[in-house]
Order: C-alpha cells, then structure tokens, then sequence
C-alpha cells in the first residue's frame, strides 16, 4: 500500500516536455491536460494496487482465524466481498477511461489525417503551378523564336524597299524565304523540349554510348539527322567528338551557324546515303524518328548499318505515352517491338529499346540502342 501510495504521489501532476515544433503534442497535452486522463489512469492503478494489497492481507488472515469461526469470519466475509465490489467498480472505471482516451486518440488521429491531407493538396498546388510555369516559359521561348525570325524578314524587306527606291535591280528573294512548316520546326523545339540548358545537359548522358563505340574501334565522326536548335551538336564539340549533321531547313542551318555549328545544306537520308561506307562512328536522332513514315524509317535504318563502321551505334530517341498527339509533324511513333524488327533486320546485332531522360516535363522518352 506504501508503494502504491508513493506511485500516486508520483504522477500528481503531468509532465510531459515538448518542443515548440512538435504540434501532434502540443494538441495531444491540450487533450490530456483538460480531461487528466492520466492522472486518473495512474490513480485508478494505484487504488487498484492498494486493493489487491488489501485482498491479500484479508485473506491471510481469514487463513490465519481458520476455524476461529463466529463474527470474526463474517466480518471478514462482509469485507471481502466490499472489496470484491470496489475491485469491480474499478475495473469499470478503468474500462470508461480507457474508452475516453481511445476516443480522444481516434480524433487526434482525424485531425492528423487532415492536415496529411491538406498538406498533400499543398504540395500538388505547388507542382501544377510549376508545370504551368514551364509550359509559359515554353510559349514565351516560342514566340521570341518567332519574333525573331519576323524581325529577320522585316529586315529583308526593307533591303529590297531600298533598292526598289534607288532604282536598282531587287535579286530573287523568294526562294530564299522559308516556308511556315521551317518556322514552326524550331518553334516547336522551344516547345516541347523547353530550354536549351536543360536539353543538353539530357542529351549528355548518351555520351556513354558514343565514347563506348570509339573505344570498340568505331572512331569516326558522328552523324546527326535532326540538328534542329543543335544541342545534341554542342555537347559532342563540348566533348571534343567530330561530328557531321544534315538538315533541309534553312532556319535549322542558319540557327545552328549562329552558334558556330556547320550543318550541310542537305536532307538527312540523302546526306546520309552520300557518306561511304564504314565511315562514321555513330548515327543519332532526336524528333526525327517519329516524324518519317514505316518505310522512310527502315530506310534510315539500312542506311545507318551500311554507314556505320564495326562497333558503331545508331542511338534514336521517340516519344513517350506523355507526349501523344503534341507534335503535328509526327506520322505515328513506331512500337517497340517494330523498332527492334528493323534494327535487326538491318543487320544490327546488339539491339535494344530502353526509358531515356525525361526532356521538357512530357514524361519518360524511349531510346532504340543498336550495335554494330
């Protein structure tokens, strides 16, 4: 009974230290503080304590009076079953606290599901915004893409004013003025890949990949298919890899020499049906694939096998499910298992269809990966 008392005694008052930041806890002491349940938990253990001591000394001395018999028996008798009363009015107070404080844990447990919940709405908040600040930034690059090659044939037009004016002979301008399908190739990479940096630091980790076949002893130069804002062409120089790159869209030439990157004034199957035989080290394409028809496809294909030295690779990447129905000039991208059928049927030996670097925020991209 003493130590029962002692323990009482003990848990008087709530002690429970917390940090500021801990607001579960905070909220958790509000509750037990208001309702002391754990003082009246601790006290109904230590008067349950006390009663089991008080049971035990009963019946020692109903063991100790025996047959003593008479009133001292009924006596104890009568006290027994009080304390057989108190015993069970204790555990029916223990049983409504227990209830009382499963209770208040149940809500505690609510309000900490709510704010899980609020704070994950926060966190998709925040990321659609960011999507959508992409896209803006996309647009934005876009236009001033646009916006720049307007300026360009402003320009071109108040030249030949001039000359009109001064009386002199205006050259033929209109061969040299490209189509909308030519302003609308490098707008749509502003578009869909979004900004230059984060395209090329994408595009370095197929530098593996080219360094692998040079070491295998496919050392020539690198043809490139879609050029188009020249990224891809920018991390090979980086890296000091000789390259070659082909494209039938002035813009592409003109964007791409104003970084300092020769492109041939040529389509890429043409250009790369004109390259002899075993003489590159890799072929490449970035939107390019996706944009030929079954056949043009085989084509390049067969081309790139026949052009590609022993231990070359032909690296090209196609959409994802992400970007679906997004490029116009896309005919269908090709499946996988056709991608494969014609690598090998080519003569690749090594083929493989693999997940590449997400670019522009539209999801995983594809990548056909085929040795010579």
């Amino acid at each position: 009974m003493a130590a029962a008392l002692a323990r009482l005694d003990e848990h008087r008052e709530l002690h429970l230290p917390l940090r500021r930041t801990d607001l579960l806890g905070r909220l958790a002491l509000r509750f037990l503080w208001k309702r002391q349940v754990k003082w009246q938990v601790e006290a109904n253990l230590a008067v349950r304590d006390a009663l089991v001591a008080v049971h035990e000394l009963v019946r020692a001395h109903h063991e100790q009076l025996g047959e003593a018999g008479g009133h001292g028996v009924v006596r104890v008798d009568h006290l027994a079953r009080e304390l057989d009363q108190l015993r069970q009015q204790d555990q029916t107070m223990t049983a409504g606290l227990n209830q009382r404080l499963y209770s208040g844990l149940g809500r505690l447990e609510t309000q900490l599901s709510d704010l899980r919940l609020q704070q994950a709405q926060t966190a998709e908040a925040e990321t659609d915004a960011e999507q959508r600040l992409k896209s803006l930034e996309a647009q934005v690059a876009a236009l001033s893409s646009t916006a720049a090659d307007v300026r360009l044939r402003h320009a071109q037009l108040d030249v030949a004013l001039d000359r009109i004016r001064a009386g002199q002979p205006v050259p033929e301008v209109a061969p040299a003025v490209a189509d909308r399908e030519s302003f609308l190739e490098l707008a749509l990479s502003e578009l869909l890949d979004g900004p230059a940096d984060h395209v090329r630091t994408a595009r370095r980790a197929h530098l593996p990949l080219v360094s692998a076949a040079r070491e295998a002893g496919a050392t020539g130069p690198v043809f490139d298919a879609a050029p188009a804002r020249g990224e891809w062409l920018e991390v090979l120089r980086s890296a000091g890899l000789p390259y070659r790159a082909a494209s039938g869209n002035s813009l592409v030439r003109q964007h791409c020499a104003g970084l300092g990157l020769d492109v041939e004034p040529a389509e890429p199957l043409a250009a790369l049906a004109a390259v002899p035989q075993r003489s590159l080290g890799a072929v490449t394409a970035f939107r390019f694939a996706e944009r030929l028809t079954p056949g043009a496809f085989a084509r390049f294909a067969d081309l790139a096998a026949t052009a590609l030295q022993p231990g070359g690779v032909l690296l090209v990447e196609l959409p994802g499910d992400g970007e679906a129905g997004l490029d116009p000039f896309a005919v269908t991208p090709p499946h996988p298992i056709y991608l494969r059928f014609v690598a090998e049927s080519a003569g690749f030996g090594d083929v493989e269809v693999r997940a590449s670097e997400p670019v522009g925020g539209l999801g995983e991209r594809r990548c056909l990966i085929a040795r010579r």
